[in-house]
């Protein structure tokens, strides 16, 4: 943990000087690494052999010995726990302020951490402090005041303790809906005490909104409920289509890999598992599988849960592609796709047509970094198939059960989201391109989320499916068009499957354009959207100043800025209702500065060059989770729209 925490500061000294089977936390911390240029245990990415990725990257550049860091405190603003409704019970939700570059004028900007504890990793220092990060540059680039926001039920900002023994209850205002309300409730009573002269509230200041994955999301949300607050927004990788089936995350892995020159190893992939598939249909050739490659006690797991464990060696693609260190695919792919014998690599079409597929598996089970890529990513203790055994302790059996509840806090908190709202379940991807044991199946997905929750169903508060039904209905899916945003993307990223920029067959395939809309106006064409799609990119590598494919993208979003800053007026209420400030309407449910509380979550009127309307309905009370009956009977749910991907079991 020392050489860990080390490898981290020391990384930070040097610069300054978005259940799935995947464990949303673990995600979460890996993409935070990545953006520091750190490899998930830490270890600084500096100094890679790969080609590919020396090709599109620069180096980090040092900053001067006699950099001032910036004096950044926690701090905290004191929210309701029910924004929609009469309760009174409040939480502390934190935030670090960076204001050393502002200058009176300048806008205020807010990144939002989104499920995770945002100061794992010092990631707020970094995102605040840093000269490398892309925040930073940005917020200085507009003399701006920078704000890191902490969401709800992740970190410091609970109004539970968050553990295994939490009950369900105490998750019903953990929805998209009450976390999008705080930021209005703290962005109209934020103030500096260098600046008591300046408001610095969306009265007075224009707020920029950054985000990407979930927080992307919440980016593009805010804009659009919210646009009397947040005057613009960055949507990076923001997976705006909630859908319960995400068999799909995987099949930009297999074009990003096979672009990047891994079709022997994709192919090996695809061999073995479905071999492996055809092996497990036998309980007694199952149970040597399983040990043979994870040891003593592996035997004794579901075909489902072995099928988790065989899926961990594409856990890090999303944040490094194919590096990240010894658990990389790189890693993975030249052990599976080296002969040992001559040193060489498998042809394209991979070993199986000449060595057979045996000699694949056999490989696989081999590779080193198996055991320890199983065991951080689902939580278990399997010991491997060739284990360092101490003479003098006990030799015991160990626990490598492949299916553990999540014990992170955040990966509990998130697991809730997504099988409440969002869905985004990572099931296998069936077919020619099938990375994944069939066995992972959208049921085992679907178990995972109740496993994670027993008390759930009981609790009344907890579907027997992602209710992505009304989630698309009252967010809009791929249809929004909240003005003043920027869309951006990575090619090879899986979340981009389920964003505006996707070009799935089943999207809606919008044309992703560079024309910089007027203030206040989402395109000239209704087709259009504006953004951008960064080349070789994968999961919010627009926000990585180490990749150079990224440069153009966030020069876009500057000039954008600048455009739109120039049109911002202060917003006005006249009778609780609107004036507009550059776009969009005010709204009846906003946040009202006078009583200092927003409405009910309102029925945003789309923007007027928007002709494909599509009116949101409020639920009732919409920042609860919502009831459900015996789950045996009808759910209780009004809307019947959105999009549904798949005919639930």
């Amino acid at each position: 943990m020392f050489s860990f925490l080390r490898a981290v500061v020391l990384s930070l000294t040097l610069q300054d000087a978005l259940v799935n089977a995947i464990p949303g936390a673990r995600l979460r911390h890996n993409d935070m690494m990545a953006s520091m240029n750190l490899l998930p245990d830490g270890t600084p990415m500096g100094g890679m052999e790969e080609e590919w990725w020396q090709s599109n990257s620069v180096r980090r550049p040092k900053a001067p010995n006699n950099t001032k860091l910036e004096d950044i405190q926690n701090e905290y603003v004191t929210l309701p726990v029910d924004h929609f409704g009469i309760g009174s019970e409040t939480f502390n939700n934190r935030f670090w302020v960076a204001e050393s570059g502002y200058k009176p004028g300048g806008p205020v900007f807010i990144y939002d951490v989104g499920e995770a504890n945002a100061s794992s990793n010092a990631i707020h220092l970094q995102r605040l402090r840093n000269n490398t990060s892309f925040f930073k540059q940005l917020v200085d680039q507009f003399n701006g005041i920078g704000i890191i926001w902490e969401h709800r039920f992740y970190g410091n900002s609970s109004p539970h303790n968050i553990s295994l023994s939490t009950p369900a209850s105490q998750f019903e205002f953990l929805t998209t809906e009450q976390a999008l309300a705080d930021l209005p409730t703290f962005a109209w009573g934020f103030n500096r005490k260098n600046y008591p002269d300046i408001d610095l509230t969306p009265g007075g200041t224009p707020w920029v909104f950054v985000g990407g994955s979930y927080p992307g999301m919440r980016a593009a949300f805010m804009r659009r409920y919210y646009p009397g607050t947040i005057y613009a927004s960055w949507a990076s990788s923001a997976p705006v289509q909630a859908a319960v089936d995400m068999s799909f995350y995987f099949e930009p892995i297999w074009r990003g890999m096979r672009s990047q020159g891994w079709t022997n190893c994709t192919n090996d992939i695809h061999t073995a598992v479905n071999a492996m598939d055809k092996i497990m249909e036998d309980p007694q050739e199952s149970y040597k599988l399983k040990v043979q490659f994870l040891g003593r006690g592996a035997g004794n797991n579901t075909n489902a849960g072995f099928a988790d464990a065989l899926s961990t060696i594409f856990f890090l693609w999303q944040s490094y592609g194919v590096d990240g260190g010894s658990q990389g695919l790189r890693s993975f792919c030249n052990w599976i796709s080296r002969d040992v014998a001559t040193n060489s690599s498998s042809p394209a079409q991979g070993w199986a047509p000449t060595k057979g597929v045996n000699h694949t598996i056999s490989r696989w089970a081999s590779w080193p970094a198996f055991p320890a890529t199983v065991n951080e990513n689902l939580y278990t203790h399997c010991e491997g198939p060739n284990p360092r055994r101490n003479a003098s302790q006990p030799y015991k059996e160990p626990n490598c059960n492949l299916e553990e509840r999540f014990t992170e806090p955040a990966s509990i908190s998130w697991t809730w989201q997504y099988c409440t709202q969002w869905g985004f379940l990572q099931s296998a991807n069936i077919g020619p391109t099938q990375l994944l044991s069939r066995f992972n199946t959208l049921k085992h997905q679907h178990d995972i989320c109740h496993r994670q929750f027993p008390d759930g169903l009981k609790s009344g508060l907890f579907p027997l499916w992602p209710d992505v039904r009304t989630t698309n209905d009252r967010f809009g899916g791929w249809d929004i068009r909240p003005s003043n945003t920027f869309w951006t993307g990575g090619q090879w990223d899986p979340w981009r499957t389920l964003s505006p920029l996707s070009d799935e067959w089943f999207s809606p395939k919008w044309k992703v354009t560079n024309e910089i809309p007027e203030c206040g106006r989402s395109f000239k064409k209704e087709t259009d959207l504006f953004g951008d799609l960064v080349p070789d990119g994968i999961h919010a590598y627009d926000f990585r100043t180490t990749f150079n494919a990224s440069i153009p993208t966030r020069q876009l979003f500057n000039k954008a800025l600048e455009k739109w800053l120039k049109c911002w007026k202060s917003p006005v209420l006249e009778g609780g209702n609107s004036t507009t400030d550059g776009g969009g309407s005010w709204g009846d449910g906003h946040f009202n500065p006078a009583t200092g509380s927003v409405g009910q979550l309102p029925e945003v009127e789309d923007e007027d060059d928007w002709r494909r309307k599509k009116k949101m309905k409020p639920l009732g009370r919409p920042g609860r989770t919502r009831r459900w009956t015996n789950p045996k009977r009808t759910r209780k749910v009004r809307s019947k729209g959105g999009v549904r991907l798949v005919n639930l079991p």
